[in-house]
């Protein structure tokens, strides 16, 4: 028996999924959503997980692509087993999905890269097995040669497609992307899926880290152009000056850190701001929104995002932009505020709302959370393989 088949039992009333996708240590491909996602499936049907060992092409990605750092609370079993470089590893794995008896197969599309190995996966076991595709992204937030043919050609060959926000189903009628789609919803981590809870003392000391401020706002995750640090820094110096109010930028720069310094020094906000440049590891997340009073998404453009289920996971509300799917996934005035994009004036009045109305907000947060539930996920996964 494999690792993953290990896991579970084998019961001929359970229905067999091979999922591939990356997963812990790897950081990418919504490596902490697939763990989670594979965790919640298990508890209704039997899963081979199979993961990579080399997900994108080494140019691809800025910096490791492994977490060795982090522990997480949960690790859900798999065989690392496919390399974006050796096709025989791809034929392999859909080897063993057959050997397992799998109905369906089950990848995350988060990017156009993938393309290669997806599209002779999803070709190969045309006809075998169900081929269901999870839309993290239908197409990428940056501008990437040739990323509507490729993903038209991949999503093409799929029997069943997930979409996590309502635009995704017009993104796949522009592309001309015909196939079943599943209207279903980003699921929502808890801290148990990821890190064990930090202890409240260590919250304090964050929190004292940071200057203990009125309000403490994170933006969070890899800082890419299309996330707008820079419009949140631009917001935070219209904010009203007796509001004590301080935000954390933690994750991977795509961009210069030195760019956001200096902006934030000629917009005399430098001392509002704590830049913290890197991967972030889970027990790091988890001491950052135990700290934080709420999380800061001024975002150009989005699908859905995984920062908003983190946040409303660890129970904190959501300033956001009304852009892509951020609207279906933020309900404003209950668990989270919305203003339009690029309206600096209505970002940071919101900013000094949610200061008004943390108490309130946090609430809505948490019971959001108890909706969108991965095992909720999971049986949509389960219900669109068939009866």
């Amino acid at each position: 028996m494999t690792t993953a088949a290990a896991a579970t039992a084998f019961s001929p009333a359970r229905r067999r999924f091979c999922v591939i996708a990356p997963t812990h240590p790897l950081t990418v491909g919504a490596a902490q959503f697939n763990a989670a996602m594979v965790h919640a499936l298990r508890r209704r049907a039997d899963v081979e997980f199979l993961s990579w060992t080399r997900p994108y092409p080494p140019l691809l990605y800025r910096g490791s692509v492994r977490d060795e750092r982090s522990r997480p609370v949960r690790v859900e079993p798999a065989e690392f087993l496919l390399d974006w470089a050796d096709p025989r590893t791809w034929r392999s794995a859909l080897a063993r999905a057959e050997e397992y008896g799998a109905e369906a197969l089950v990848l995350p599309w988060v990017h156009p890269v993938m393309a290669p190995p997806y599209a002779r996966l999803l070709r190969a076991a045309e006809g075998r097995m169900r081929r269901i595709v999870i839309c993290h992204n239908v197409l990428p937030h940056e501008r990437v040669p040739f990323a509507a043919t490729l993903a038209r050609r991949v999503l093409g060959k799929a029997d069943v497609l997930v979409t996590h926000a309502p635009q995704q189903r017009r993104e796949l009628e522009r592309l001309g992307v015909r196939g079943e789609v599943v209207e279903a919803f980003h699921p929502l981590f808890v801290p148990a899926d990821l890190a064990p809870e930090p202890e409240p003392a260590a919250v304090a000391r964050e929190r004292t880290r940071f200057g203990s401020p009125e309000l403490l706002l994170l933006l969070y995750g890899a800082v890419r152009p299309y996330k707008g640090a820079d419009l949140a820094l631009a917001a935070l110096a219209r904010v009203d000056p007796r509001l004590s109010v301080r935000l954390v930028v933690a994750g991977r720069f795509w961009t210069s850190r030195a760019e956001l310094e200096q902006l934030a020094r000629r917009l005399g906000v430098e001392e509002r701001v704590v830049l913290l440049d890197g991967y972030v590891s889970n027990e790091d997340t988890a001491l950052l929104f135990g700290a934080c009073d709420a999380a800061l998404l001024p975002y150009r453009s989005a699908t859905q995002s995984g920062v908003v289920a983190l946040a409303f996971g660890h129970g904190r509300p959501v300033v956001a932009t009304s852009v892509g799917g951020l609207p279906a996934a933020v309900e404003h005035g209950v668990d989270g505020l919305l203003c339009p994009p690029g309206d600096l004036d209505a970002l940071a009045r919101a900013i000094e709302r949610t200061a008004g109305e943390r108490e309130r907000l946090t609430a809505g947060a948490r019971r959001t959370r108890d909706r969108r539930s991965f095992d909720r996920y999971a049986a949509l996964l389960d219900a669109a393989v068939g009866p």
